[in-house]
């Protein structure tokens, strides 16, 4: 091969890993999805409505309201650079919680596709082979 030629190979390997110039990735890049439960109530009772407001650097996913048992999710594709970040906002009860629902250095390895959340009054925890539960900021 030539050098333009391995020029020209490169070039589009480095163009398929690494997106178009407008942020997004290539199709072929995995998606993480993240899901959030209510768990705010005890079991045979019903609990407070939780209000979700999630955001990134780049996008506000909006504000969500869950009942005792009730999920939301969304999804999204993480960066090469494991720099990933939802940070969320969680009301009940005329209290104001925040936490990283994604972190992709604290997360990626543990929910590379599926990251599932409990959140409870006094923190989240995200499920999976290791239960990690951690508290409010």
């Amino acid at each position: 091969m030539r050098s333009p030629q391995k020029l020209y190979v490169t070039f589009l390997i480095i163009v398929l890993l690494f997106g178009s110039s407008h942020g997004k990735l290539p199709p072929f890049w995995p998606i993480t999805v993240v899901t959030m439960t209510n768990c705010l109530g005890n079991k045979g009772k019903s609990g407070p409505l939780l209000t979700v407001h999630c955001k990134s650097k780049e996008d506000d996913l909006g504000v969500h309201k869950l009942a005792v048992d009730k999920n939301y999710h969304f999804k999204f594709q993480t960066n090469i650079w494991r720099s990933t970040l939802f940070f969320c906002s969680f009301k009940w009860n005329k209290q104001v919680k925040r936490f990283d629902i994604f972190d992709g250095l604290r997360d990626i390895d543990e929910c590379h596709y599926q990251c599932n959340w409990t959140i409870k009054a006094d923190g989240a925890c995200r499920l999976g082979e290791k239960i990690a539960c951690f508290p409010w900021k």
